[in-house]
């Protein structure tokens, strides 16, 4: 009798702490998460579409907290998602500046001014003449994409999967042109960071995958990262677009070097923390504000810069047809907040909402 009495004992206990356990919602607290940043979660997230997956990561020192988020059908809950796999878009770009940066380091190139155009067997059209510096930091004068990608005569599902080298090279050759004088002015160019990206394949003779896995990517452990889908596809959570549809994955193509990469918050968060513990000379060079665009925003190398902080924040997200991204970092503190979540709100009015939580977020650490 006394062994009954003591079991309905411990089960009472354990009834009753699951009954103490606070939430906000669905969302359960856990060892890192305070009650005030699960009410900003809620907040910020009630809305997504259902099935949404949202995976986040909060640094701090040498320390990670992951949280996860998943919207059924009226609520959100609390998930385990952090090898998730998610395309990750623009945040390609801060990778793809990070080995031109190892490059310069390693002096396989000898300064950030040297022109890119000396890799290639044509002159580029209109006489251009463009550096690796303008490239990462979107000072070449050339526009977002390529005049010979016509966005409306491509499938909107998958709108970079035919442009090929044929015609990345018919444009650099023959139809490229200069939305602006180079140096006078910033102006995000995806067809800059692709052709930033070629041109170090060129140079280590090697596709950008493998540059991309021996310089970054294996030196940091990120298992669950790629640009070959196929590499990671069983962890690759299905996308959605702003209504919770499924849509079909991007293949980038020549583009990849500017948003073709997949991964999770558990990799991000190691390639984060590498900014502030113990950067390498690359990733400081990465830093060096090379760019000042307007008050409050700076360029690095791929990286953007907030500066209406005490503090500048490191900055850079990424959108592709059903995943976005957000990293945000504040090394001086060394703390940074990244998030990944497999819906596109790009075109609705809360297309900001994870680029809102990351910066709340950071603020709360």
């Amino acid at each position: 009798m006394k062994y009954i009495f003591g079991f309905l004992i411990f089960m009472s206990s354990v009834l009753s702490a699951q009954k103490q356990t606070p939430t906000v919602n669905n969302l359960r607290l856990k060892e890192g998460v305070s009650i005030s940043q699960l009410k900003t979660i809620f907040s910020q997230l009630k809305n997504l579409p259902t099935h949404s997956n949202v995976s986040m990561a909060l640094l701090k020192n040498d320390t990670v907290v992951f949280y996860g988020v998943y919207k059924e059908e009226n609520e959100l809950v609390s998930v385990s998602n952090k090898n998730t796999v998610y395309e990750i878009g623009s945040l390609t770009k801060v990778f793809t500046s990070n080995l031109l940066a190892q490059f310069v380091i390693d002096r396989k190139i000898q300064r950030l001014n040297d022109p890119v155009n000396k890799y290639y067997k044509r002159p580029f059209a209109n006489h251009g003449e463009i550096s690796f510096l303008s490239l990462a930091n979107h000072t070449s004068g050339l526009p977002a994409l390529p005049s010979n990608l016509k966005l409306n005569k491509v499938n909107p599902l998958n709108p970079f999967k035919n442009y090929d080298q044929t015609a990345f090279y018919e444009y650099l050759y023959s139809k490229m042109r200069f939305e602006y004088n180079p140096g006078s002015t910033s102006w995000y160019s995806h067809f800059g960071t692709a052709l930033l990206g070629i041109s170090l394949c060129k140079i280590a003779q090697q596709p950008y995958e493998s540059i991309l896995q021996e310089n970054i990517l294996k030196p940091l452990e990120m298992t669950n990262t790629s640009t070959r889908r196929e590499k990671v596809k069983e962890k690759l959570v299905q996308g959605l677009n702003a209504k919770g549809i499924p849509t079909p994955n991007w293949d980038l193509n020549i583009f990849i070097p500017a948003g073709g990469m997949l991964s999770s918050v558990n990799d991000l968060a190691k390639f984060a923390q590498s900014q502030f513990l113990n950067p390498t000379e690359s990733t400081s060079l990465t830093h060096e504000i090379t760019y000042k665009t307007e008050e409050n925003v700076a360029i690095g190398l791929g990286w953007l810069y907030y500066l209406k902080k005490e503090r500048p924040i490191l900055f850079q997200n990424g959108t592709s047809g059903g995943y976005q991204s957000t990293m945000v970092i504040d090394k001086e503190s060394k703390k940074g907040v990244i998030i990944l979540a497999n819906c596109s709100l790009v075109n609705t009015k809360e297309k900001a909402i994870f680029d809102d939580l990351a910066f709340e977020l950071l603020d709360s650490l």
